[in-house]
């Protein structure tokens, strides 16, 4: 048993070695097309290449940047890799954060509350509903067998279509001379810390990455959830409920997306402003399959995609660099990450030599 859990551990150890070395070269060679890409349409590549890269850190401002960008998908990040922890490409994200901030605004616009439960009302407005925008799909899945990808993405435009109405009509503050909210409450909005550009929701994004490491780690549900995505059949056969788990962890799921949705909206604006989808829910999951749904790697991940957002903006102001070539490193960062062949032979081979040393160790033993 000691020699067969020691080769188990060691082919583990190499899944995440590879897993390592083929984000790392994703990267490379992303930022190998983007420099070739910059190429084309610039006629200072090597500056703009190195603004690219090293932008951000130039200045405190573009570092603040940075985090404030992270904040939103740490929530949105975690939320996606729940669900697809559990084995369900459940999209909603996008929809339940949208919808969650506008739920945020619906209460902190809303007059004599009082002071000391306006924020926490508001943020659980948002959670409640983005619970809701991202539990429908898989409440269908489970009783319908619905397609949950085709439900989700639906969910999505119902959230921002509904979002939409509500803050142009009941909500709207005619006043404003734009397409906006009434104004929050000034008790409603989050605090700031270290600088007015950031807030309290930074403390609360890392506690969400904590709980959600702790929950697939370190408690009876996290295993679940965990077989029910490895092999929902061998799952149901040991006697988790599998319906059940899907539903409860995508609940959850949206709860955080609708809680990022309220944080964001809340720390950043004065009132509801948004016209469109934010894209926040899209970047999580690029985030998740990046840190391949393992919240330890969430806050580096997040971290590096809104490294990359504040490299385009920065190059969109010092170089007529589109800020499309950011989403052409992304892209390109992600299929490499998500390809399961690639290196899988070199994976393998090592594999197969650990399992023949291991082999011939026990055989000498």
């Amino acid at each position: 048993m000691m020699f067969n859990s020691n080769r188990v551990r060691t082919t583990e150890k190499i899944e995440n070695q590879f897993n390592i070395v083929r984000t790392i070269l994703a990267i490379a060679i992303a930022l190998g097309i983007a420099f070739l890409l910059i190429m084309t349409v610039s006629e200072t590549p090597l500056a703009d290449f190195w603004t690219l890269l090293s932008g951000p850190l130039e200045n405190r401002n573009s570092m603040i940047t940075i985090i404030s960008k992270a904040i939103p998908l740490l929530f949105t990040a975690i939320a996606i890799s729940l669900v697809y922890s559990a084995g369900q490409f459940n999209i909603g994200a996008e929809g339940a954060f949208f919808a969650g901030s506008v739920a945020a605004t619906a209460v902190a616009i809303l007059p004599n509350i009082p002071t000391i439960i306006y924020i926490p009302l508001s943020l659980l407005a948002g959670a409640v509903v983005g619970a809701i925008v991202m539990g429908i799909p898989a409440v269908l899945y489970t009783r319908y067998n619905s397609v949950t990808i085709v439900t989700s993405l639906m969910m999505n435009y119902v959230a921002l279509y509904a979002g939409l109405y509500v803050i142009l009509n009941p909500l709207r503050d005619q006043a404003a001379g734009f397409e906006g909210s009434y104004a929050f409450q000034a008790t409603a909005k989050l605090p700031s810390v270290f600088t007015n550009r950031l807030h309290i929701g930074l403390f609360i994004a890392i506690l969400v990455v904590m709980f959600a490491y702790f929950l697939l780690n370190k408690t009876t549900f996290g295993y679940r959830i965990l077989a029910v995505g490895n092999n929902p059949k061998f799952a149901n056969y040991s006697g988790i409920k599998v319906n059940k788990n899907i539903i409860l962890v995508t609940l959850l799921a949206g709860l955080i997306a609708g809680l990022g949705g309220s944080v964001e909206v809340l720390g950043n604006y004065n009132r509801f402003m948004y016209t469109d989808f934010t894209n926040h829910g899209w970047d999580g999951m690029m985030i998740s399959v990046l840190c391949r749904n393992n919240p330890k790697y969430i806050i580096v991940g997040a971290l590096f995609i809104a490294y990359l957002q504040t490299s385009a903006d920065t190059l969109n102001f010092t170089s007529s660099i589109p800020p499309e070539v950011i989403n052409v490193v992304q892209a390109i960062i992600i299929i490499f990450v998500a390809a399961n062949e690639f290196l899988k032979r070199w994976e393998h081979k090592k594999i197969v030599e650990n399992s023949q040393k291991s082999l011939a160790i026990g055989e000498i033993n």
